[in-house]
């Protein structure tokens, strides 16, 4: 398979495959490929995706998987560490739970299912824009809320970035946030088209919560929009 790879790319996508033009520059598509190719076989899958090349008579090279446990034999942390470790994400995670972008997106979430359970889509034989509006609204429905709290952990265990970030804008809890935004808006507009063609009420209501969300995200992430995603907007630079 070919190894030239986008560096996370798939770390600040919609998981959206069919609709990418990235797949091949993706590991993270490669290796769901793969899976296929290896009858499921997951490790193989890997180090067929992302392992090193193999190349005929020289001596065999560890294994992707071989070269991670060495790496976790030599920094292999205590029980005590462990625990603290599990504290500390639990704590966070309840924080982030409890921020109203949180509690937001999750009514979405649930107003969104509630939605699309009562709507009888095929019996409705709905139009093309409609259906493509329905399509993007039941992708981003759960994908939101995991990139809001995805967002709200990493600021709040790293308000500055973490060593591996590029500064205060190229940030992966910012990357998170704009990732979060960009489905918020092409949602928003999709069930704007929803409540347009089909004078429906709730789908209206819907579209106006996420105008609110939108505007929450702008005000708690203020710069996630000039975060530079790799391969979807050219390359990353510190700003």
């Amino acid at each position: 398979m070919s190894r030239n790879y986008i560096d996370f790319i798939s770390a600040y996508c919609d998981s959206w495959c069919e609709r990418c033009a990235f797949t091949d520059r993706c590991s993270h598509f490669a290796v769901q490929s793969a899976v296929a190719m290896c009858d499921g076989d997951f490790k193989a899958a890997l180090e067929l995706a992302v392992g090193p090349a193999r190349a005929p008579g020289r001596e065999r090279q560890k294994t992707f998987g071989e070269r991670m446990m060495d790496f976790m034999s030599a920094n292999e942390p205590t029980r005590r560490e462990l625990e603290e470790i599990g504290r500390e994400m639990e704590e966070r995670t309840q924080r982030a739970a409890r921020h109203p972008l949180a509690e937001a997106s999750l009514d979405y979430a649930v107003a969104t299912r509630r939605w699309l359970e009562a709507h009888d889509l095929c019996a409705d034989e709905p139009t093309v824009a409609v259906h493509d509006a329905i399509d993007v609204i039941s992708w981003d429905s759960h994908l939101i809320h995991i990139k809001i709290m995805r967002a709200l952990e990493g600021r709040d265990e790293y308000p500055d970035g973490d060593f591996c970030d590029q500064g205060p804008v190229q940030s992966d809890w910012n990357g998170s946030a704009k990732v979060a935004l960009i489905s918020i808006e092409r949602s928003e507009a999709a069930w704007t088209r929803v409540a347009t063609e089909t004078a429906d009420e709730p789908a209206s209501v819907i579209a106006g919560h996420l105008a609110m969300l939108r505007r929450l995200m702008h005000t708690e992430f203020p710069r996630a929009a000039e975060f530079r995603r790799p391969g979807f907007d050219g390359p990353t630079c510190a700003p």
